[in-house]
């Protein structure tokens, strides 16, 4: 893991943790915090490197489409990218038809 994205990663972590909301680390780079009524928020830092992957739009789609195994309600997922890149995500996720959906956040290191 490179050092931006593990800077990123590693304010998500503290983010969800100061929430008081416990934080696992998945396989495939994300972070699943357990927050309030049980609810799966999975996050994810984005860098450069990713936006270069042929396979990322998929993987980003994916993640968008994962659901709680209690109810079976989609789980938030929430994007933070390095400044270099934010508006390319963006771009993807309008590409992908995840711009408007309600439950796909793209955070900013000014917020």
């Amino acid at each position: 893991m490179g050092d931006e994205r593990r800077e990123l990663t590693k304010q998500l972590e503290s983010y969800y943790r100061d929430s008081g909301w416990p934080v696992k680390t998945g396989d495939d780079g994300t972070l699943r915090a357990t927050g309030p009524h049980g609810v799966t928020w999975i996050s994810r830092a984005v860098v450069r490197e990713d936006l270069e992957s042929e396979e990322f739009e998929a993987q980003i789609v994916d993640l968008a489409d994962r659901r709680m195994p209690e109810g079976g309600e989609l789980c938030p997922l929430e994007l933070l990218p390095a400044p270099d890149c934010a508006e390319e995500l963006q771009s993807l996720l309008d590409r992908a038809g995840l711009a408007r959906c309600t439950h796909v956040a793209v955070y900013s290191l000014a917020a």
